[in-house]
């Protein structure tokens, strides 16, 4: 039962994440981040709507341990630029999206060795 939560959380999550990405194409067109103060980091940020949904379509279809790999990988490597990104640009738009960022990359650490135990191949002998 907590294997499901943690994995429906997940999935929600990363579902979100790729949501946000997918409307700031929407809305903002090609280049949504072009006011990235590097251009490897708008690079990344366009990246993570097909990262994110990686993410979302090995862990929906059973694949969870490399989805697990991937969620890790995005969630350290998502708050670590966004905390470079804060203090070279100034960014202050994103306070409190750090913060629920950093609450979820805390999650999805924190669960990494339920799922990863649960999603084991059962042997019979």
């Amino acid at each position: 039962m907590a294997a499901r939560f943690a994995l429906a959380v997940q999935i929600v999550g990363f579902s979100a994440g790729a949501f946000n990405h997918a409307r700031d194409f929407l809305t903002r067109g090609w280049r949504p981040y072009r006011w990235a103060p590097m251009p490897a980091f708008e690079i990344y940020w366009s990246a993570l709507l097909f990262l994110d949904l990686a993410v979302v379509v090995l862990l929906s279809t059973g694949r969870i341990r490399p989805g697990l790999l991937l969620a890790v990988a995005i969630m350290v490597s998502d708050v670590a630029i966004n905390i470079a990104a804060t203090r070279m640009a100034g960014a202050a738009g994103f306070g409190s999206a750090l913060l629920w960022q950093s609450v979820f990359l805390g999650f999805v650490v924190g669960s990494v060795g339920l799922l990863w135990i649960a999603a084991r191949p059962v042997v019979d002998h």
